[in-house]
């Protein structure tokens, strides 16, 4: 009786371990669907290159009208405007656009036609604009003269960079001439006498005195000994500078000038490089 009784719960126990387990169900595992995206992706890329043809095509069909259509076309060198021009005369400006008569104002190399416009003497700086249908305009900056340039017996006009100017007919200046501008110095030389001459004639007239006006020459050939020739009564005497101080020496000069020339000696040549004294006719000694 008692191995029946355990024999019956040993069958309820498994019985209930059967009921009450979880039924196993199937997990569908999901494929990736990696065709079907790189389908979409390749449909992108095919609209995108459509697109991008289509615009190119666009381009060179807008392209071959900007630069065929007769609107476009510069008919003659007057055509080309010239704006802000004194001494560069149109007709010197116009000549680099010769190449371009005929041809469609979009076609024009406006960065090649600047370089050649400021190869023009006068011209400092250049812009080059297209005005439609079919004209050009420049616009110039001029170069603006500090000096006369004396080279051999020919007087020139030298700018603030050591470039020298044709001098224009019928116009007439007031500066001194520069000399001392060898033919043996480089650009970058010509460019610091033009400046260290600069810087003379500033001095001088600081304060409003305007003392550059009384000097006919100034000498820049010794970077170390500023030379400058005035006007006296029996001719002209060059009076040495140095460097700095210009207009001190100056003043010093005109203080004793009276005493200097009733001593009765001939007066070619002054030294004003040192301070408390003044040296007569240093050249002639040497």
């Amino acid at each position: 009786m008692a191995n029946e009784r355990r024999q019956a719960e040993l069958e309820l126990s498994n019985g209930d371990r059967e009921r009450f387990r979880r039924p196993r169900q199937r997990v569908e595992v999901r494929r990736r669907a990696g065709w079907k995206r790189g389908l979409v992706w390749a449909g992108w890329a095919l609209l995108v290159a459509v697109t991008l043809g289509l615009a190119g095509g666009g381009g060179w069909l807008v392209y071959g009208f900007a630069t065929g259509a007769e609107v476009f076309r510069v008919e003659s060198v007057e055509a080309i405007a010239v704006a802000e021009a004194k001494h560069a005369t149109p007709a010197a400006v116009r000549d680099r656009f010769t190449e371009d008569v005929g041809r469609s104002v979009w076609s024009v190399p406006l960065e090649e036609r600047r370089h050649a416009l400021e190869e023009i003497p006068w011209v400092e700086a250049a812009t080059v604009q297209r005005v439609l249908p079919n004209r050009l305009r420049v616009f110039l900056r001029e170069r603006t003269p500090v000096a006369f340039l004396r080279q051999g017996k020919s007087l020139w006009l030298i700018d603030a960079y050591g470039v020298v100017l044709p001098v224009p007919p019928g116009e007439s200046y007031s500066f001194p001439v520069l000399t001392g501008m060898g033919s043996k110095l480089s650009p970058a030389e010509w460019q610091e006498r033009v400046e260290l001459y600069r810087k003379f004639v500033q001095e001088m007239d600081r304060d409003g005195r305007n003392f550059s006006a009384e000097f006919s020459e100034v000498d820049v050939g010794d970077r170390e000994d500023v030379c400058a020739t005035v006007a006296v009564a029996d001719g002209a005497v060059r009076l040495h500078f140095g460097r700095g101080r210009y207009q001190e020496k100056y003043q010093t000069f005109l203080e004793h000038r009276d005493l200097l020339f009733k001593s009765g000696t001939t007066v070619r040549s002054v030294d004003l490089r040192y301070r408390g004294q003044i040296v007569l006719n240093p050249d002639g000694r040497r």
